[in-house]
C-alpha cells in the first residue's frame, strides 16, 4: 500500500505540470501509445466521437456531463476558441436531445489570464445553457484558484440559475463555503478531490477524508439540497443511501456521479437502488493530465492502463 500511494503522489505531481502535457502532444508516438490508455476514461478527442459514447450512455439508462478537456489556458486566443468549443457542445447536446449537461474549468475559459474574461465567457456559456435547458457545471482546480473560482460562481448566480458548483470534500475550507453554496441556486457535485494540497489545507486521503466527505454529503441531503454525490466509494454510497432512507429524503434532487472507465458496476446499482446516475465524459486532445489523476485515485489502475497501451488498434 505504501508503494501505491507513493506512486499516487508521484501521479498527482505529474498531473501539475504543464510542460509535461505540451511535451505529449508534440511526440505523436508517444501521444498515440497514451492514448489507448487514456480512451478508457475519456469520450474520444473529438465532440462528434463523444456525442456518440454519450448516446451510448444514455441508452444504458444513465444521463452524462460533457467536458472539452483543457485548463490553465494562457491565450486569449485559445481562450476564445474554448469558449466557442464549449458553445457547439450546448448546441450539439440539445439538437441531438441528449440526456447531458456541460461541464468546464474556468482556467480553460481565460480565468487566469483575466478573471473578467474568464466570467464573461463563463456568463455566455451558462446563458446558451439555459436557453437551451441545460445545465452547466463548473468543476474545481488547485486550492490557489478555489477562493477566485468561488467568487466567479456567485457572480454567475446573480445573472442566471442553471449553474451548479464543484466542492472539494479534503479540503477543510470546505464546509464553510458549502454554507455560503447552499443559498445559490445551482447544484453541487461533491468529490473527494484530486490535486496536490498541503497539510495545513487539507486532509490526507483515508478515514478523516471520507468522514468530511459524509458530513457534508449529509447536509446536502438533509437540507434538500440539489446534489450530485460524485464518489466511487462502495462505503459512502452505502451510507448515503442509508442516509437518504433513514430520514425519508425525496431523491428527486439527488444524484450519482461517476467517472467513465470506473467501478461502472457501482453505477448501475445505484440506478437500479433508483437513483438518477450520471457519467462524467470528458473529451480533446489535451487528456494527459487527466489521466495522471484517474490513474492516482486508484494506483492499480496503472497495470489496466500497460495493457491498455500494448493493444495496438
Amino acid at each position: 500500500m505504501g508503494r501505491e500511494q507513493d506512486a499516487a503522489e508521484a501521479l498527482r505531481h505529474i498531473a501539475l505540470d504543464e510542460s509535461l502535457k505540451g511535451y505529449v502532444l508534440q511526440h505523436p508516438p508517444l501521444y498515440k501509445t497514451i492514448l489507448r490508455s487514456a480512451m478508457r476514461f475519456i469520450g474520444g478527442e473529438t465532440l462528434e466521437g463523444c456525442l456518440e459514447v454519450a448516446r451510448k450512455i444514455n441508452q444504458q439508462g444513465h444521463a452524462v456531463t460533457i467536458d472539452f478537456m483543457g485548463e490553465s489556458t494562457r491565450d486569449e486566443k485559445m481562450a476564445a476558441a474554448a469558449t466557442e468549443e464549449f458553445l457547439r457542445v450546448v448546441s450539439a447536446i440539445a439538437q441531438q436531445n441528449l440526456q447531458s449537461s456541460v461541464s468546464l474549468d474556468l482556467s480553460h475559459i481565460g480565468m487566469v489570464i483575466d478573471p473578467e474574461l474568464g466570467y464573461q465567457n463563463a456568463v455566455a456559456i451558462a446563458q446558451a445553457a439555459q436557453k437551451a435547458g441545460l445545465e452547466m457545471m463548473i468543476s474545481m482546480e488547485g486550492t490557489d484558484r478555489t477562493t477566485l473560482i468561488l467568487e466567479i460562481y456567485q457572480r454567475l448566480c446573480q445573472q442566471v440559475s442553471n449553474v451548479g458548483i464543484t466542492l472539494q470534500a479534503y479540503l477543510y475550507r470546505t464546509g464553510e463555503d458549502l454554507n455560503r453554496v447552499l443559498q445559490s441556486p445551482g447544484k453541487v457535485r461533491l468529490v473527494k478531490g484530486a490535486y496536490e494540497a498541503p497539510s495545513e489545507l487539507a486532509y490526507d486521503r483515508g478515514a478523516d477524508l471520507d468522514a468530511a466527505y459524509c458530513r457534508l454529503m449529509e447536509t446536502l441531503l438533509t437540507r434538500g439540497k440539489a446534489c450530485s454525490i460524485a464518489t466511487h466509494d462502495q462505503a459512502i454510497l452505502d451510507h448515503a443511501h442509508e442516509v437518504i432512507e433513514r430520514h425519508a429524503i425525496d431523491a428527486q434532487n439527488v444524484e450519482f456521479e461517476m467517472l467513465k472507465g470506473v467501478t461502472y458496476d457501482r453505477l448501475q446499482a445505484m440506478g437500479e437502488r433508483g437513483y438518477a446516475t450520471r457519467v462524467y465524459l470528458p473529451y480533446g486532445k489535451e487528456w494527459h493530465l487527466y489521466l495522471c489523476n484517474r490513474l492516482a485515485e486508484y494506483p492499480p489502475n496503472l497495470y489496466q492502463a500497460i495493457a491498455d497501451a500494448a493493444i495496438f488498434s
